[in-house]
């Protein structure tokens, strides 16, 4: 073979990555430029609705918690809908067919036929997972199985799946044929006088012919949800078929279902037994009363008063087997600490550091993830592969993948994964929130987000700036499952941030502190927190004194000596600092000119 035709039969690959959350937002916004509404609707995970039932229209049916009158709140709103797409990354989407109609052939036979018969305009044509959408402005009556495996979706009320989303069997809907959408057709539109399959069954045939394989499924799968195996879903799938429909399924068909179906889990239902049956268990305490393996824990505070720095020291003394106060003997462990805000190499790796861990014993994630149940179980996989006593998730909101933080059905369905797996590989997990903003009646209600993260967590903790003049933090023990835990006070040792420096913490002592009382005192008592921003005004006026320096700088630097970002920036307008953006493009602080 010569060199040339050689070179003529090599192959070329061309690999295409499909952003496919991308790809839906942009339809979403394509169709609402079109004025024609959109709605969210469930996703399909790993091949399961991102509802968490097993339900019956898995990636189709709308998220009610976005739109709670389903397609009647769909809408063109372009904020609306990035707001929607933020809150549920993997949600599939529907558009309305308010002003539309939408031939919804099931196969591509169904399809050619009624290109064939009806020759429809070019128009936007979508590829489902075994049919077509064919997109036509204009209204006609909706049927349904008008023609075999033929739908006609229109009016409002009714929606069909958008190009973009993702079908229960992995596929797809693509658009097929890019092209404007055209009007509804006379000769189209005529087809709504016709009787359709549904209405021409005889009153003994309860199955219409054109949805027997449909119905046939459906039932299939409530009796796998029920237990039933393979061998009884096929007997009655028989029996229905032969009783209730006039024009039966092949036996063939009727197999293919049953054994499709019969490989689905079936559902495992909880039985009821006495007391006498359930053996006696231990606690497994990492550190009495505040945490316990086998449990998910929680620990509020705000920004910059020092979560991440315990989360730093608490691994730091596991690691390295260090009595944790008034703590039984533990050998040297295992942790997990997956933190979103902060640097790994610059900061955490250095507070780890200067708390005297045993690096080789902590872990951290390589990159941002989130929660699907795909990561749900890569996190239990890792877990069991590095058996870690403890495992820290800082922010807890970060990892959310497609949850309201605001909603108790939704957190608790996300914050039970976590305590499975708590309790299967006999860890803690203790999950981070910043407080809200808003005054509360309670100190245990201050946490961003749903109240059922109080009500999973075994034991929640709150954490806030000292207010007697030391550097450091005190820490509450706001509940507990058992014993609740008197409040600790921590100590924030002197670094040198310009040395890439952090602070070691140090146990104070134990004290008896009410944390309602602590955290209702109006902000004219806190007299400490006037030192703070005292503290803050030396720190800048003294950094600030030769020349300026950078923002992100000086507020890594101020973080390491143990002042927040927002003490600095009160500190800031208190002198009246100039902030302005060098030639470098980042932004600068310097002191005011004394003219």
């Amino acid at each position: 073979m010569s060199a040339l035709s050689a070179k003529a039969n090599e192959k070329t690959i061309v690999r295409c990555l499909f952003d496919r959350h991308a790809s839906v937002q942009g339809m979403m916004q394509w169709f609402a430029g079109q004025d024609i509404p959109v709605l969210p609707i469930h996703g399909v995970v790993d091949g399961r609705c991102t509802c968490g039932e097993d339900c019956g229209s898995p990636g189709k049916h709308p998220i009610s918690s976005l739109v709670l009158h389903g397609v009647k709140d769909a809408t063109t709103d372009r904020k609306t809908i990035r707001r929607w797409h933020r809150k549920h990354p993997d949600m599939n989407y529907a558009v309305a067919t308010d002003g539309l109609t939408v031939i919804d052939c099931d196969s591509r036979e169904a399809w050619q036929a009624f290109r064939a018969e009806f020759q429809p305009p070019p128009t936007l044509l979508v590829k489902t997972a075994r049919g077509f959408h064919c997109y036509l402005r204009g209204e006609m009556s909706p049927r349904i199985g008008i023609r075999t495996k033929l739908d006609i979706k229109s009016k409002s009320h009714s929606y069909v799946v958008g190009p973009g989303s993702r079908h229960a069997s992995g596929a797809i809907y693509a658009v097929w044929e890019d092209e404007p959408i055209a009007d509804l057709p006379d000769n189209i539109a005529s087809i709504a006088a016709e009787s359709s399959q549904e209405e021409t069954v005889s009153e003994n045939g309860l199955i219409p012919k054109g949805q027997r394989n449909t119905i046939l499924t459906g039932w299939a799968g409530y009796l796998r949800r029920l237990g039933a195996p393979r061998k009884a879903i096929l007997a009655t799938l028989r029996a229905a078929n032969d009783v209730l429909s006039d024009d039966p399924l092949p036996d063939s068909e009727l197999r293919s279902i049953a054994r499709s179906i019969s490989k689905k889990p079936g559902k495992e239902w909880p039985t009821v037994i006495p007391f006498s049956d359930i053996p006696e268990e231990e606690l497994d305490w990492i550190w009495y009363p505040y945490i316990c393996a086998g449990t998910v824990g929680l620990l509020d505070g705000d920004p910059g008063e020092g979560k991440s720095q315990l989360c730093v020291w608490i691994c730091a003394r596991l690691s390295q087997g260090d009595l944790l106060p008034n703590g039984d003997p533990l050998p040297p462990a295992n942790c997990f600490l997956f933190n979103f805000e902060d640097l790994p190499g610059a900061v955490i790796r250095k507070r780890l550091e200067a708390n005297g861990a045993d690096l080789s014993r902590v872990f951290i994630q390589s990159r941002r993830f989130q929660l699907t149940q795909e990561m749900v179980d890569w996190l239990e996989a890792q877990i069991a592969q590095h058996q870690p006593r403890l495992v820290f998730l800082d922010p807890i909101q970060a990892f959310m993948s497609g949850v309201d933080a605001s909603n108790n059905i939704e957190v608790r369905g996300f914050m039970e994964k976590l305590v499975e797996i708590a309790e299967r590989q006999r860890c803690a997990i203790i999950t981070v929130r910043h407080f809200g903003k808003g005054p509360q009646d309670r100190a245990m209600k201050k946490g961003i987000g749903a109240t059922d993260f109080v009500g999973i967590a075994r034991s929640q903790w709150g954490l806030a700036r000292r207010r007697d003049g030391m550097r450091g933090f005190v820490v509450f023990h706001f509940k507990a499952n058992s014993e609740k835990g008197q409040a600790m006070l921590f100590t924030m040792g002197d670094a040198d941030g310009r040395k890439g420096e952090q602070p070691k913490i140090a146990f104070d002592r134990f004290e008896d502190i009410d944390a309602d009382t602590f955290f209702s005192e109006p902000a004219t008592k806190r007299g400490p927190v006037q030192n703070e921003q005292e503290d803050a005004k030396g720190y800048l006026s003294e950094r600030l004194a030769d020349e300026p320096k950078p923002v992100k700088v000086l507020k890594t630097d101020a973080e390491a000596r143990g002042i927040g970002s927002s003490t600095l920036n009160r500190a800031a307008d208190a002198l009246g600092v100039v902030k302005a953006k060098g030639e470098d493009g980042r932004w600068y602080w310097s002191l005011p000119s004394e003219n």
